[in-house]
C-alpha cells in the first residue's frame, strides 16, 4: 500500500449525503457534501444525483485510481444486498463509472456504520433515536441482531417522530377537554404557526373582533396533516423545553420513550453483557430528558458496559474502508480520523 492509497467514507442519509477521502494514515485529503441520497426514500436518480455530487467534491484534485475501498453507510436499518440488487443500485452503479472509482464498493446499513462512530470495539450494541428508533448487536463488525427500526407508521417507538406525535397528541388532548394541561399545547400551536388562535376548546363564534379565535384540536390535526408525517420529527424538542419548565405531561412522555427504547435494546442484548453501548441520533447525542433517562437507565441494566456517543459516520465509513485494504488501523490513526485533521 503506497502513500498515495486512498479509502472513501460515505455517510448517505435521507438529508445529507458526506463524502471522506483519506489516506492510511488517517488524514483527509477531501471532503464532500451534497443533498440527501437515500434511495428509498428519495427514489434512485435523486439519490444518485446527490452521490455524484459528493463524491465529486471530495475526489477534487485527486487521482480515483488512487481510491482503493469505499464503504458507504445507508439509511435504511437492515442488512443491505450489493451492487445492482439493492435499492437504487444500478443508478449508484452509473456514479461509480462516471466518477472513475474501479475499486470495491462496500454498503453497509447506517446503524452498523454509527456503531463504528462510537467504538473501535468489534462487538457490542447499538441503540439510536433520531427521526427513527432501531437498535442492533454488532460480533465481528458485522450487523448481528435488530430490533425496531420500522419506520414512522409501524415502529419507531421512542423516535424523534414518536416524540413529536406524542407531543401533538398531548396538546389535542387539551383542546378537547380529554387530558390535562401542559405547556406543550403552547408549544406545538406556536411551532406549527397557529398562532392567532388561543390554546382554548370551543366556538370561536362570540369571541371578540381582534381577539384571539379558539382553537380546535381539527385545525391542529390540518396544520399536522400538511406536511410529510416525518415532519413531526422536529417538534422533538419541545419535550426538552416542557420537560426543563417541570410539566408532568412531558415527563411522563420521556419515561414512556426510555421504556419503549430499553425494551428495543433489550431485544438484542442480553442481561449480562458487558460490551460497549453505543448511543446514535439526535435523540441520545444531544442533552435531552429523553437522553439523559435513557443513560441513567443503562448504568441501572448494564453498570459494566461502557457508554459512548456515536461521531461522524462518514469518519467511521472511511475507518472501516482502511481496515478492508490492510491491518486494522491503530488508535492514533482511529484518533487523527476523527478529528478530521486536512493533509498537506
Amino acid at each position: 500500500m503506497t502513500d498515495e492509497a486512498l479509502v472513501l467514507g460515505l455517510d448517505v442519509g435521507g438529508t445529507s449525503t458526506r463524502v471522506l477521502a483519506v489516506t492510511p494514515h488517517g488524514l483527509r485529503r477531501g471532503a464532500g457534501r451534497a443533498s440527501g441520497g437515500n434511495p428509498t426514500g428519495l427514489g434512485p436518480e435523486r439519490a444518485a444525483a446527490a452521490l455524484a455530487e459528493a463524491v465529486a467534491q471530495a475526489l477534487t484534485g485527486l487521482d480515483p485510481a488512487d481510491v482503493r475501498h469505499v464503504v458507504l453507510g445507508l439509511a435504511g436499518g437492515g442488512a443491505l444486498p450489493s451492487g445492482e440488487d439493492m435499492p437504487g443500485g444500478e443508478a449508484f452503479t452509473r456514479v461509480w463509472d462516471q466518477t472513475g472509482i474501479r475499486c470495491p464498493i462496500e454498503y453497509e446499513p447506517d446503524a452498523l456504520i454509527a456503531f463504528a462512530a462510537g467504538t473501535a470495539a468489534a462487538e457490542g450494541s447499538l441503540l439510536l433515536s433520531g427521526t427513527g428508533a432501531v437498535a442492533i448487536a454488532v460480533k465481528d463488525r458485522t450487523m448481528a441482531a435488530r430490533a425496531d427500526g420500522h419506520g414512522w407508521l409501524l415502529g419507531d417507538r421512542g423516535s424523534g417522530f414518536w416524540l413529536g406525535r406524542q407531543a401533538v397528541l398531548a396538546a389535542m388532548a387539551e383542546l378537547d377537554g380529554e387530558g390535562p394541561a401542559t405547556v406543550l399545547t403552547d408549544l406545538v400551536i406556536e411551532s406549527l404557526r397557529l398562532r392567532g388562535s388561543s390554546p382554548v376548546a370551543g366556538p370561536a363564534s362570540g369571541a371578540d373582533a381582534g381577539a384571539d379565535t379558539p382553537l380546535t384540536a381539527r385545525e391542529m390535526v390540518a396544520a399536522v396533516m400538511s406536511e410529510p408525517p416525518t415532519a413531526l420529527a422536529r417538534l422533538a424538542p419541545l419535550l426538552t423545553a416542557a420537560c426543563e419548565g417541570g410539566d408532568a405531561v412531558a415527563k411522563a412522555i420521556a419515561d414512556r420513550a426510555v421504556e419503549h427504547l430499553a425494551a428495543t435494546l433489550t431485544t438484542v442484548r442480553g442481561p449480562d453483557a458487558t460490551s460497549p453501548i453505543v448511543l446514535a441520533g439526535s435523540v441520545l447525542t444531544n442533552p435531552t430528558p429523553v437522553a439523559e433517562r435513557v443513560r441513567r437507565m443503562l448504568r441501572e441494566r448494564w453498570p459494566d458496559a461502557e457508554v459512548s456517543r456515536a461521531l461522524d459516520g462518514a469518519a467511521a465509513a472511511a475507518w472501516l474502508a482502511l481496515a478492508r485494504i490492510g491491518p486494522m488501523p491503530s488508535p492514533d490513526v482511529r484518533e487523527r480520523l476523527f478529528s478530521i485533521p486536512t493533509a498537506s
